[in-house]
């Protein structure tokens, strides 16, 4: 039997899969955009690439420049093709016509690409009736992908998910609460909204200096409705891991605060969901968020999301 003298390795049970070794470097986990603070090396070009994802994932703006760019970098390419199948590889019937091979090849190559058809260009000689072929033959199967893409993009859920700018620690009950606030970004409706916090800082233990997670119990972890805001709280009780800390013992931890919600899209009944991080700095201490309720003429209930981080301070 092999024995070791060394401790066991303590292993972290509420990390949300972050694992030990970056819980003791990583100096913040979930950037403010909820994106993750990691990075992945030593995958090849090749093995990485999944273009598919690319298109779906990129914002729409990209999307349209990279389609565009695409675009007219394809008909320069037939144009140079059918500049290298001759002079007068392509006719035109027109009264002015473009003299100019280049021209004439890039503006028959758009044609071609895009089904379009005139009649005023055409092939003159084997070559170009070769070149005008293949090119045909991708622009369907170019148009197919990218009408598949855009149908994705569409139909793909998304979520809106906006928070407020900071974390507070706010007077709640006959005692003290952390808490946040969020708001549906989008005009749908998002349904059975759920939260998940879970909350990290270095500790001491024994002669080592570790990172410890915790999973913050909430005063409300689930609500049905999500029409309006919904401030997320954890009451800070006996029970609490906040219990009895200040707000430098919270920056001095390196503490962070990270949420995960997820709810149901009325619409396209899908889930969606949402990150979220605040570190030590991020949380205001002793202060309550503004009311964000504006009269509503129509008889209503309405909020002005632009309050969504507005705050006062109490003694």
């Amino acid at each position: 039997m092999i024995k070791s003298e060394s401790p066991p390795i303590q292993v972290p049970t509420d990390d949300l899969g972050i694992g030990r070794v970056q819980a003791e470097q990583s100096s913040r986990f979930l950037n403010k955009d909820g994106s993750f603070n990691t990075r992945r090396m030593g995958l090849g070009l090749l093995e990485s690439l999944n273009p598919f994802y690319a298109l779906i994932s990129m914002p729409w703006t990209k999307f349209f420049s990279m389609l565009t760019l695409a675009f007219v970098g394809i008909n320069i390419f037939f144009a140079l093709l059918y500049v290298l199948c001759g002079t007068d590889a392509l006719v035109m019937t027109t009264p002015s016509p473009i003299n100019d091979p280049f021209w004439r090849g890039f503006f028959f190559s758009i044609e071609t690409f895009s089904t379009i058809g005139y009649g005023h260009i055409a092939p003159n000689n084997a070559a170009a009736h070769v070149v005008s072929s293949i090119e045909a033959f991708l622009s369907l199967v170019g148009a197919a992908v990218i009408t598949g893409v855009i149908f994705a993009r569409f139909s793909k859920p998304n979520s809106r998910i906006l928070w407020s700018k900071n974390a507070l620690v706010s007077p709640f009950g006959e005692g003290w609460g952390l808490m946040f606030r969020v708001t549906n970004g989008f005009r749908n409706e998002v349904i059975d909204i759920e939260a998940q916090v879970s909350f990290s800082r270095f500790e001491m233990v024994g002669d080592r200096r570790m990172r410890k997670f915790y999973n913050l119990p909430l005063e409300r972890s689930k609500v049905a409705f999500f029409s309006l805001a919904w401030t997320v709280v954890h009451p800070i009780n006996p029970e609490s891991p906040l219990w009895g800390l200040t707000e430098q013992d919270l920056i001095d931890s390196q503490a962070e605060m990270m949420v995960v919600i997820h709810g149901l899209d009325d619409v396209l009944f899908q889930k969606v969901h949402a990150r979220g991080s605040y570190k030590a700095e991020e949380i205001v201490w002793q202060a309550k968020f503004s009311s964000m309720y504006i009269p509503d003429s129509r008889g209503g209930v309405a909020i002005d999301v632009r309050k969504l981080n507005e705050y006062s301070t109490v003694s």
